[in-house]
């Protein structure tokens, strides 16, 4: 039997939770509807240990498909709490994270990124893309009991062809500079995939409030970059026009 993993996570925003959760629920629907024969998993996860967990805890070649519905960067599934008190940042994170959002739509000032307000619980391409989220966003390491990377996942859990696909923001985004020292999360994901396999990430931020379809909290609009075997297959397309074998849009 095949498996359809859905999973959707934490946040600290409440609205989000809910949120994320709405579009899981409908893309459980609907693959019931289309998949009669499968088994269909929906799993809330806090952590990127808990994503790994739901992976690797199937049988090897069973998951024909995971969508991951979060928040994402090009970095990997960002999942944030709010420390209990906050934390002085070391120097050379507050010196970069001023120097990092000057030029973004909110800048920080060193006196802002004096104090890490949250930690980060995600999971990530690996230990250099974490400390880069951190200091983006002036975060501390949450600790390998809840972080996870890519190396941490058994790919064997994947069938040939498999479908994968981020619905949450910039996971396939190719930052300047930046995607020259490290391919993106959706990218790599690609790369350790079985072979056939197709991934899809957004390059913008996603908005699940102003899909085309009446389903609540669609996420499956915009402009999204789509992986096969570790090559890009559409750049720039639009997923709502898209079909692809495996996913809730089949061809």
């Amino acid at each position: 039997m095949s498996v359809r993993l859905i999973v959707h996570t934490d946040s600290i925003k409440k609205p989000d939770v809910n949120t994320f959760a709405a579009a899981a629920a409908s893309l459980e629907t609907e693959y019931k509807r289309l998949y009669v024969k499968d088994g269909i998993r929906r799993v809330f996860v806090k952590s990127g240990q808990d994503i790994v967990r739901a992976i690797n805890n199937e049988l090897p070649n069973v998951i024909a498909s995971l969508d991951v519905v979060s928040h994402g960067n090009q970095s990997g599934v960002h999942i944030a709490r709010l420390l209990a008190a906050p934390v002085k940042s070391g120097f050379v994170q507050r010196r970069l994270h001023y120097r990092v959002r000057l030029s973004s739509d909110s800048p920080q000032t060193e006196a802002d990124a004096e104090y890490c307000e949250e930690s980060m619980h995600g999971l990530y391409t690996d230990w250099p893309a974490l400390e880069a989220v951190g200091v983006y966003y002036n975060q501390v390491d949450g600790g390998r009991g809840d972080v996870a990377y890519l190396s941490d996942i058994g790919y064997n859990r994947f069938q040939e062809g498999a479908h994968v696909e981020f619905h949450g923001c910039l996971t396939a985004e190719m930052t300047p500079v930046l995607h020259y020292l490290k391919d993106n999360f959706a990218k790599q994901w690609s790369d350790n995939l079985p072979k056939g396999s197709t991934v899809v990430g957004h390059i913008t931020k996603s908005n699940p409030n102003s899909a085309p379809s009446s389903r609540i909290s669609d996420y499956r609009h915009g402009a999204v970059r789509v992986y096969r075997d570790g090559s890009i297959l559409m750049e720039s397309a639009e997923r709502s026009q898209q079909k692809f074998p495996n996913s809730s849009t089949p061809k």
